[in-house]
């Protein structure tokens, strides 16, 4: 289905104009919080503790535990009007997908035996991970596996621990690079749908601006890493987002959406979740967005942030307000988590406590974050988006050892 006719989307699945509604500033820190017992005051260099840290280690917990004896994590199982599959294709897809993203958390953490051991485990499953070409003409989720074990590869490329991998990453990050670049559609943008058309490359009939934003980052990753990327298909794609950004702050959610830019999706509120990535990838790229358009972006993503909450842990996809979608919550927090890091350092910290405090309402007892029960990847992916933001927000409160 799709959204002009119907919306639907899977996704293991941020610069406001003049006419966005004024926003609350972030809540402001308190005092400085007195050293639990039996914990060492912080001396010069060393942060004290942080508020939400026991949060992060029941999550990190939650992805050791639940990492399976090959080294991945979720399963194939299915639900009752689960989202629409297109081939089997898809659960390797995810799989694929939310095993680069518990790594990807897992390597962010300081580094304890038991935690090398789990990535270098997952590492070794992603380096021959089922391969996931274009299964169909219409259907295509594979671009966000191909994304997120780009992202995954290229921080494993650049950590010191993993060296002995390089040749081994390097060359299945290539494989997954270049099944990407066949992806990409004629409107320079990167969606998983062409329904229409099916066009042996995806027509770019309904490119989405968020899967484009996820798959830019993914590909500035890999060139930190010393992967080639050609500067066209990155600058293409950035046109397409420019394009497909509308004067308020919000994105167009996919390429035939501008011929009905007063849709509830396109509007600020149905784009919040969406809106947080693609304005994360032009700021990566250098392109139009700076610090102060990330910051007032935040400060509308707190305001309305009710709007995507009460999208999360729905069964069906776009039945909520605004027609948001459930599985936008962690994604879009996770790029709010990288644009927070990427705010002037005075005011870093109370974003960085303000966003903290919203995920973390949402861990479940076991530790995990889900937004959409995705076949039996729901906690894996949740989880490992759930790692990355408080790790994010660690990193930008300043509770992480400088040199």
């Amino acid at each position: 289905m799709r959204l002009a006719a119907p919306l639907t989307a899977c996704v293991i699945v941020l610069a406001l104009g003049a006419c966005t509604p004024p926003a609350p500033a972030p809540h402001k820190t308190g005092p400085a919080r007195n050293t639990p017992a039996g914990q060492p005051a912080p001396t010069a260099g060393t942060p004290g503790p942080w508020k939400y840290q026991p949060n992060l280690d029941r999550a990190v917990r939650h992805i050791l535990d639940t990492q399976k004896e090959k080294g991945d994590w979720g399963y194939m199982m299915r639900r009752p009007y689960d989202i629409y599959l297109g081939s089997i294709n898809s659960l390797h897809v995810w799989g694929n997908a939310s095993t680069a993203l518990c790594v990807l958390a897992l390597m962010r953490q300081p580094p304890t035996p038991e935690i090398n051991t789990a990535v270098r485990k997952g590492l070794a499953y992603l380096i021959d991970a089922p391969d996931t070409p274009r299964a169909t003409m219409d259907t295509f989720y594979n671009v966000w596996s191909h994304a997120y074990m780009l992202e995954c590869f290229g921080a494993a490329l650049r950590d010191e621990r993993f060296k002995d991998l390089r040749p081994r990453l390097r060359n299945r990050a290539e494989h997954e690079l270049r099944r990407l670049m066949d992806h990409q559609s004629l409107d320079g943008g990167w969606g998983y749908y062409d329904f229409d058309y099916r066009t042996k490359r995806p027509s770019g009939d309904i490119s989405t601006s968020f899967t484009t934003a996820a798959v830019l980052v993914g590909l500035y990753e890999a060139r930190q890493a010393g992967l080639s990327i050609r500067d066209h298909n990155a600058q293409i794609a950035l046109d397409y987002l420019e394009r497909n950004r509308i004067p308020n702050g919000a994105y167009f959610y996919s390429t035939d959406h501008k011929y009905a830019p007063m849709y509830e999706p396109n509007l600020p509120r149905g784009s919040l979740g969406r809106s947080q990535s693609c304005d994360h990838a032009l700021y990566l790229w250098k392109r139009r967005i700076k610090p102060d358009d990330l910051r007032r972006q935040l400060d509308y993503f707190f305001k309305d942030h009710i709007f995507l909450e009460i999208g999360r842990g729905r069964q069906f996809p776009h039945e909520a307000w605004y027609a948001t979608a459930p599985y936008y919550y962690y994604f879009g927090h996770y790029y709010a988590s990288r644009n927070v890091l990427a705010l002037p350092e005075d005011i870093r910290g109370r974003y960085a406590d303000t966003l903290a405090d919203l995920v973390c309402k949402g861990q479940y007892d076991d530790g995990s974050f889900w937004d959409y029960p995705l076949y039996g990847y729901t906690k894996a992916y949740g989880t490992g988006f759930g790692v990355l933001i408080l790790s994010n927000l660690k990193k930008a409160a300043g509770k992480t050892p400088r040199p």
